[in-house]
């Protein structure tokens, strides 16, 4: 991709679809977290680690890989902070 395609207003819309899709998706996906449904959190982090550099955001790649890794692990505990750190950064990017 050149830097003219993502400066351009299609482009640009499509970034803020997806950062609006990823922040309604959020709250479903604490849910989630809450009820031990990992499979589930694994989902949201796999999609956004294969689609964050895309859009330009790889530290949401970077912050999906970790969640994948975790839930690989079975280290839960950080999960919660991860998913604070996507939703500051979709709280950052949509303000």
């Amino acid at each position: 991709m050149t830097d003219d395609f993502m400066q351009s207003p299609e482009f640009q819309a499509l970034i803020k679809e997806y950062l609006e899709y990823l922040d309604s998706s959020l709250p479903a996906v604490r849910a989630n977290l809450s009820d031990g449904l990992f499979k589930d959190v694994y989902k949201f982090g796999h999609n956004i680690k294969g689609t964050g550099t895309s859009y330009g955001y790889e530290n949401l790649s970077n912050i999906g890989r970790n969640i994948c890794e975790s839930i690989k692990d079975e280290k839960h505990d950080g999960l919660s902070g991860l998913l604070d750190e996507v939703g500051t950064i979709l709280q950052e990017a949509l303000a």
